[in-house]
């Protein structure tokens, strides 16, 4: 890595971690970000990829900043966005990063309702002809 690639990663870790409620797990040999069980960022060897808002995602691309993460086993996963570290200032990163959390902790707080069991619904009962 370039040396203002390796400048830029170890303050975007210390600023992924300083956000509330984040967690890291190594997945696929890399160390990836979580709020509660949604993965909102991780590093590759040259960028970090952030799980974006569909706005947040389209108006980085359009800006040249990000690119769609293609990986070898998914065409695009939708919304995560492959932000090269090379010829990046944290000023261009933070609202790249800041979005990339509001959409884990939205993604967290979803899973969450989808966890709570449903209250019992009265099922009718057929009637029976006699």
């Amino acid at each position: 890595m370039p040396s203002l690639t390796r400048d830029l990663v170890a303050p975007l870790r210390e600023r992924l971690l300083a956000l509330p409620a984040v967690v890291t797990r190594k997945m696929f040999g890399a160390e990836a970000y979580f709020v509660g069980p949604a993965m909102f960022a991780f590093f590759t060897k040259t960028a970090v990829v952030l799980r974006l808002p569909h706005g947040s995602f389209a108006e980085a691309v359009g800006a040249g900043l990000a690119r769609p993460f293609l990986s070898a086993g998914a065409a695009q996963l939708n919304g995560w966005a492959e932000v090269a570290l090379a010829d990046r200032t944290a000023d261009q990163l933070d609202p790249l990063v800041r979005a990339a959390h509001a959409s884990g902790t939205h993604a967290a707080r979803s899973a969450a309702r989808r966890k709570r069991p449903g209250r019992a619904r009265r099922v009718p009962r057929s009637r029976s002809v006699r």
